[in-house]
């Protein structure tokens, strides 16, 4: 896993979409107060659809080939979208600053694979559609990930 650089405290929020579009886990590392859970819902739902859309649209022959939206910069922020070969993706908001925030998601990806994935209490249908996470141990470890990356060389 790649370190991150001098702004690796700039994790602003992370986002987990299942492959329905619906938010799972979301969580906020500022100390700023956090958008309304239905807020959330909506934009991460919009985010999905875009995603989606934009593989139509990619250049490519198939949809298959295209990634789909892997990051948006804006003045203030930089939004980054890491997708696992199930179709969930895995969002952050960060500085501007922060260009690899995509070895970031791929660090909160293997968190995830090994704290909720492997969790034999929490569910995942047939269509892979799961419950919000609330798993103890995931948010445990999540908190030291970016603890590490905050506190990186």
């Amino acid at each position: 896993m790649s370190r991150p650089g001098a702004s690796s405290g700039m994790i602003y929020s992370l986002w987990i979409i299942n492959k329905s579009g619906g938010l799972v886990y979301s969580k906020d590392f500022r100390a700023t107060k956090a958008l309304e859970v239905n807020m959330l819902l909506k934009i991460a739902g919009m985010f999905h659809a875009m995603h989606a859309i934009s593989k139509q649209f990619a250049p490519q022959s198939t949809a298959d080939e295209c990634s789909g939206i892997e990051t948006i910069e804006a003045d203030g922020f930089r939004f980054s979208c890491f997708e696992s070969a199930s179709g969930v993706k895995f969002c952050c908001s960060t500085a501007p600053e922060l260009t690899n925030a995509s070895a970031f998601l791929e660090a909160v990806y293997v968190v995830y694979a090994d704290y909720v994935l492997k969790n034999p209490f929490y569910d995942v249908d047939q269509f892979g559609v799961g419950q919000p996470i609330r798993v103890e141990r995931f948010d445990r470890k999540l908190e030291e990930l970016v603890e590490r990356w905050r506190n990186a060389p």
